[in-house]
């Protein structure tokens, strides 16, 4: 159920992001065509003004004129060097023909269009109207088959998206004169209320994206809470009630029993007890570690006391055939530490060993030290853990999923998790090597670095 909600919640975030991504877009889009009418608007203002400024030039010339019309009046010679003829082609709509345009044919041969002087107008007009940007204007001379251009001077070098767009403008009536203009999208395209929209839009997006992080976090942990609390309920009514029951019933048997198998049944009863309490021993310990509540009385010990009681302890009516040895340089025997946590560590350690190996079963206990670390390794060759579940298994009640660590193993998950947070106590890590089929190797890592002898974890 948690996880289909958040599977909508994703998805339906994921089409709001789509849906502003959209409208984010337009609304770029509707800015950037704004702003190339506004600067196509300002290049023919340019282009009229570097006309108008040629026209004052040719105006001081004496005895030249220019005549605009379908025929050039009888009293006038179109081979008078003093007058210009512009015909237009029969079929024209004198209407639709601009005067400007009409004045640039009639002027680009005795004084044509400069390049630069439209450039320097072109940037003036567009600073006027608050607009910095670079921009390359061409102007092609097709009769002449003549190319000029001119760039403007470098308002913004160095941005990291360079967009830009390009427009012709014819302004002869024969067309061909045509001047192009490169021109760059300039940062204060993003100005004003589109800014203010824009980074709305951004912190929306980050709203957006940081809670569908925590909501995805907060999920899954309501989804590891379920799993908890399931594992313990079934920890409570299962795995608690087959030791009691067991103790019940020896307890029961033992009533009824003579003097001689009275003892025998007590005390399996006694070990079934003992198994409680160690069992809720571990849980205590391990509830303080999580509060860090748990008190270290670290000393200086030798590694032999932490390793021996329970090598001892497997010599003693072993129902399989078990080998433990040990790998203890000279010298390398001290270890700095909470001696009961580290020693009860081990334990756990060497009894999943026994617990998940076939017979006979084959254990290695060795120690390094390096640096301010001292290392403890257990070794086995038993069943091995998947790889897949290498990383769970040290956390609380997780058990194998594999028949064959079910079949073997009846604890509750809770040994593992122990030892990790001991080796956490301690400033180490615990590091985990196995192969299915060819045994584990546990490794835990010790901070044996001297400080207060009572310390919290």
């Amino acid at each position: 159920m948690l996880n289909r909600a958040l599977t909508i919640s994703i998805v339906a975030i994921f089409f709001l992001l789509v849906i502003q991504g959209v409208w984010l877009y337009r609304l770029i889009d509707s800015e950037k065509v704004d702003y190339r009418t506004q600067t196509e608007s300002i290049l023919k203002d340019a282009v009229n003004k570097e006309l108008n400024s040629r026209m004052k030039k040719i105006s001081k010339s004496d005895g030249f004129s220019v005549v605009i019309s379908n025929n050039a009046p009888s009293d006038i010679s179109p081979n008078e060097e003093k007058y210009k003829d512009v015909g237009i082609k029969e079929g024209n709509n004198f209407t639709k023909v601009s005067i400007e345009a009409a004045l640039q044919d009639a002027y680009k041969n005795i004084l044509p269009l400069d390049i630069d002087t439209l450039s320097k107008y072109f940037a003036e007009l567009l600073k006027a109207d608050g607009i910095e940007t670079n921009f390359k204007l061409t102007y092609l001379d097709s009769s002449i088959s003549k190319t000029y251009s001119a760039e403007s001077e470098k308002v913004f070098k160095d941005m990291l998206i360079k967009s830009s767009f390009d427009t012709s403008l014819p302004i002869s009536m024969s067309k061909d004169l045509i001047v192009s203009a490169h021109i760059l999208y300039p940062p204060t395209v993003f100005k004003g209320d589109l800014l203010i929209m824009l980074l709305s839009s951004l912190v929306l997006t980050i709203f957006i994206m940081v809670s569908i992080v925590l909501q995805t976090r907060m999920l899954y942990k309501q989804v590891s809470l379920a799993k908890v609390k399931e594992n313990i309920t079934h920890f409570l009514t299962h795995e608690l009630r087959s030791p009691l029951q067991s103790s019940i019933t020896n307890l029961e048997v033992a009533e009824m029993a003579d003097s001689k198998t009275a003892p025998y049944f007590l005390g399996k009863s006694k070990e079934q007890l003992y198994f409680l309490n160690g069992l809720i021993e571990n849980i205590l310990d391990i509830n303080k570690f999580e509060k860090r509540q748990a008190p270290l009385k670290k000393k200086v010990f030798n590694i032999h006391e932490a390793i021996d009681p329970h090598i001892a302890r497997h010599n003693v009516d072993p129902k399989k055939s078990i080998v433990i040895t040990k790998q203890i340089p000279e010298g390398g025997e001290e270890i700095y530490g909470d001696e009961l946590h580290i020693s009860n560590a081990i334990g756990n350690l060497i009894d999943n060993a026994i617990k998940y190996s076939d017979d006979p079963v084959e254990i290695n206990v060795s120690t390094r030290k390096e640096g301010k670390y001292y290392y403890i390794s257990v070794e086995d060759n038993g069943i091995g853990i998947p790889k897949e579940e290498q990383t769970k298994v040290f956390e609380k009640f997780y058990r194998g999923s594999k028949k064959e660590h079910a079949q073997k193993g009846k604890g509750f998950g809770l040994g593992l998790n122990y030892v990790m947070w001991v080796v956490r106590a301690h400033k180490g890590k615990i590091t985990l090597v196995s192969e299915v089929g060819k045994g584990s190797t546990f490794t835990l890592s010790i901070n044996c670095e001297h400080g207060k002898e009572d310390t919290f974890s």
